[in-house]
C-alpha cells in the first residue's frame, strides 16, 4: 500500500531465507484467510450436519459464484450467509465470520467450528447453550466491535476491516507475519539494500528480555496479567489453551532468573515441533545442572508425557499443557 510502513514478509525473504522458509510452512502465516480461498471450504461444499444441540436445524455449505454459502433449516425456515473470512490456521480448528457491519466493524462468528482431529463441525467455543457467551444467537455470536477488532488483531498483522474486504483501500495485512512481532520494516529493509549499518527494527533482534517475549506472546496466546480473578486454576483444562497463562505459573518459569520464555523451546519463526525428544533435551540440560531436580521417577526420558501432558480444552482440541507439574492424569494422545 503506498505510504504504507510495511513491506511484507517477501521483502524479508531477501536477507533471511531461512526463516522465510520456516514461516511459510508454521501456522502463523495461516491465521486469516477469505472464506472462499481455503482448502477446507472446498472440503465443506455440499456437507450438510444437524446441530449438535439443536437436531432440528441443519447446517449446509456450498461455493456459489466462488463465495462459500451456509444455510440454517430450520422446520422449512431457511436463513442465508455468506462467510466472509476464515479464523485459524486449520491445524486445531477453523472459525468462519461474517462481517455484518463493516463500518464499525462487527462481525457474525459462526455457530459452527470445523475441527480437524475428527474433522467434525461442532459447536464454536463460548457459543454451548449451556453457558454461551454475550452475543450468541441460535445462528452464531454477534461480536462487538471491540471484540471483531480483537478477533483480527490477533490473526492478522495490520487490522483495519472496516474498510471492507472487497475494498482498494482495505488496511488490513492477513496473517501473523514477520512485521507482527518486528514492526514495520520499511525503513529496515531500505537501509539493508543501500548498505547501511543502522538496521535496527521496532521490536526485537536482541532486545527482548523473557518477560518481554511472554508479554508479546501473550497478546494473542493469553497472558496471566488479563485473567479475571480465580481465573487461573490448576484443574480447569481450559488454560491449556493459553500457554503462556500456564508456563507463567510454573517453577520453571519462576525461578529460571529470567532464563525461561516460550523462545527457549520453540523457533518463533517455524512451526512448533512434535519431536519430545528436543524438548527434553532442554529439561536436562537445566535439571542436570541442579542434581536435587533430577527427576527420581524417569531422569532421562518421559518429561513431556509426565509434566506437560496433552489434555482436551472442551473443545475436542488436544493442547500440550505449559503448566510444567506433577501431573496425576497422563497424555491422552501422542504430539
Amino acid at each position: 500500500m503506498p505510504g504504507s510502513p510495511y513491506v511484507g514478509s517477501r521483502s524479508c525473504r531477501e536477507c533471511h531465507p531461512g526463516e522465510y522458509a520456516l514461516y511459510t510452512r508454521s501456522g502463523h502465516a495461516r491465521t486469516l484467510h477469505t472464506a472462499e480461498k481455503t482448502r477446507l471450504a472446498q472440503k465443506l461444499d455440499g456437507r450438510v450436519v444437524p446441530d449438535p444441540e439443536r437436531p432440528d436445524v441443519t447446517w449446509s455449505y456450498a461455493l456459489r459464484k466462488g463465495r462459500l454459502n451456509l444455510e440454517r433449516s430450520e422446520r422449512g425456515t431457511t436463513e442465508r450467509f455468506v462467510a466472509d473470512y476464515a479464523f485459524g490456521s486449520g491445524h486445531h480448528a477453523t472459525t468462519f465470520v461474517t462481517v455484518i457491519d463493516p463500518e464499525k466493524p462487527r462481525v457474525l462468528e459462526h455457530r459452527l467450528t470445523h475441527y480437524t482431529r475428527d474433522d467434525s463441525l461442532g459447536i464454536t467455543p463460548g457459543q454451548r447453550a449451556a453457558n454461551p457467551d454475550v452475543g450468541t444467537t441460535p445462528h452464531g455470536r454477534e461480536l462487538s466491535p471491540r471484540e471483531t477488532l480483537k478477533c483480527f488483531q490477533c490473526h492478522a498483522t495490520r487490522a483495519a476491516p472496516e474498510a471492507g474486504r472487497d475494498s482498494d483501500t482495505a488496511d488490513l495485512i492477513a496473517n501473523v507475519t514477520c512485521e507482527r512481532c518486528h514492526g514495520p520494516a520499511q525503513a529496515h529493509v531500505e537501509a539493508a539494500r543501500a548498505g547501511r549499518e543502522d538496521l535496527s527494527m521496532p521490536f526485537g533482534l536482541g532486545g527482548w528480555t523473557a518477560e518481554s517475549q511472554m508479554a508479546l506472546c501473550g497478546q494473542c496466546h493469553r497472558h496471566p496479567s488479563k485473567a479475571s480473578p480465580g481465573q487461573i486454576r490448576p484443574d480447569d483444562p481450559a488454560i491449556t489453551r493459553f500457554q503462556p497463562v500456564g508456563l507463567m505459573q510454573s517453577k520453571c518459569y519462576t525461578q529460571s532468573a529470567g532464563g525461561l520464555s516460550c523462545v527457549t523451546c520453540h523457533d518463533p519463526h517455524a512451526r512448533a515441533s512434535s519431536d519430545r525428544t528436543s524438548y527434553e533435551a532442554v529439561c536436562l540440560e537445566c535439571h542436570r545442572a541442579t542434581p536435587q531436580t533430577i527427576c527420581s521417577v524417569s531422569p532421562e526420558r518421559g518429561c513431556i508425557d509426565c509434566h506437560m501432558p496433552r489434555r482436551d480444552s472442551g473443545q475436542k482440541i488436544l493442547f500440550t499443557d505449559h503448566w510444567i507439574r506433577i501431573n496425576a492424569a497422563r497424555d491422552v494422545g501422542s504430539q
